[in-house]
């Protein structure tokens, strides 16, 4: 197994972990929080992510949400037998022209079920052990634009635990993810976590290849889109999201419809459409109530097995924003999907 760039790439995540954060102001906001995140996805069940995490205000922008710093590290566990340990760090640099993102760790996740085709391959009760780190770099402009930079590097192991379809076998054992990823993005939201008008979209392109370390070649495309506009008393908005891929990745590194209401992974392919729409009303001074409804299509070609699926989800939420904690908002969605109904705690925006 190639380690040397996976353990060069963990240590120099944890140096730039370590490092002293720069404040662009003395005067920001600054907390040290005890966030035990819950862990509501399907796919894993039931579980927390809890740990430390320092939040400091971020430097205020021309255009787009002013966005909070944060590093920290945290332990996750399941119901459904999911374990690790992460750290990260988010911060701001040059008066917020730059922003990195390190993030290391070691997790071993315990999945329900995947799909390799739609309707066909059903895999039930795998999990992935992995541990990398991964390294971005945000350079912003005027008109909230920004070009993205990504390096990454992993080394995973996968078991299944029931029946494998033939033409997966050789998925089976150890496989290096290494790659680079490059993307523009423009934000210009009034808010990061409770937006009322704007939008955000970005396009981004990864490559995974032997060259940089890794143990197989793949390329993926993301086009991601969201916006917010007042309508009536409250405010809706949209998110859309394609995805695609190629190459040769092991299955559950492809893309998969992303809705409330349907478990990742679990309508996987070489193209996939996201589209939700969502309605927030405000009721009171820091409380909204939500409703939203989704559609999604996965076309899948995977190693001589082929399909198409369309799924559809909704439900209802609620939200709350506390004062004086950057903006962050707490709730619970509630979604029906194709399978099953699958209840969410959300902090932050459910679009991210």
């Amino acid at each position: 197994m190639k380690t040397k760039p996976l353990h060069r790439l963990i240590a120099l995540s944890l140096l730039l972990v370590a490092l002293p954060a720069q404040a662009d102001d003395a005067e920001d906001a600054q907390r040290l929080l005890v966030v035990p995140f819950p862990i509501t996805e399907p796919a894993v069940g039931e579980g927390l992510l809890a740990g430390l995490v320092w939040m400091r205000d971020g430097p205020p922008l021309v255009e787009g949400p002013r966005k909070p710093q944060a590093f920290g590290a945290g332990a996750l566990y399941t119901n459904g037998g999911s374990r690790g340990v992460l750290a990260f760090d988010h911060r701001a640099w040059s008066e917020g022209r730059w922003r990195t993102t390190v993030i290391a760790g070691i997790v071993d996740v315990h999945l329900k079920r995947a799909s390799l085709v739609p309707g066909r391959g059903e895999l039930a009760g795998f999990n992935v052990e992995a541990s990398g780190a991964s390294i971005s770099a945000q350079r912003g402009f005027t008109g909230g634009n920004s070009v993205i930079v990504r390096l990454f590097n992993a080394e995973t192991e996968l078991a299944v635990g029931g029946r494998v379809p033939d033409g997966v076998l050789e998925d089976l054992g150890s496989d290096v993810v290494s790659g680079l990823s490059l993307g523009w993005a423009r934000d210009t939201r009034d808010d990061l976590f409770s937006p009322t008008r704007g939008s955000v979209a970005s396009l981004i392109a990864t490559s995974q290849s032997e060259n940089l370390g890794g143990s197989f070649d793949a390329r993926s495309l993301s086009l991601k889109w969201m916006g917010y506009r007042s309508l009536g008393p409250g405010y809706v908005g949209l998110h859309a999201l394609f995805d695609a891929s190629g190459g040769n990745p092991p299955f559950y590194l492809r893309p998969f419809v992303s809705l409330r209401g349907v478990a990742a992974l679990s309508y996987a392919g070489e193209r996939v459409v996201s589209l939700e729409t969502e309605y927030r009303l405000p009721i009171r001074q820091r409380w909204d109530v939500l409703a939203f409804v989704g559609a999604g299509h996965v076309r899948a070609d995977y190693r001589g097995l082929e399909g198409t699926s369309n799924v559809q989800a909704g439900g209802i939420g609620v939200r709350y924003r506390p004062e004086q904690l950057f903006g962050l908002t707490f709730g619970i969605d509630v979604a029906q999907g194709p399978d099953e109904l699958a209840t969410y705690i959300q902090i932050g925006n459910a679009w991210r």
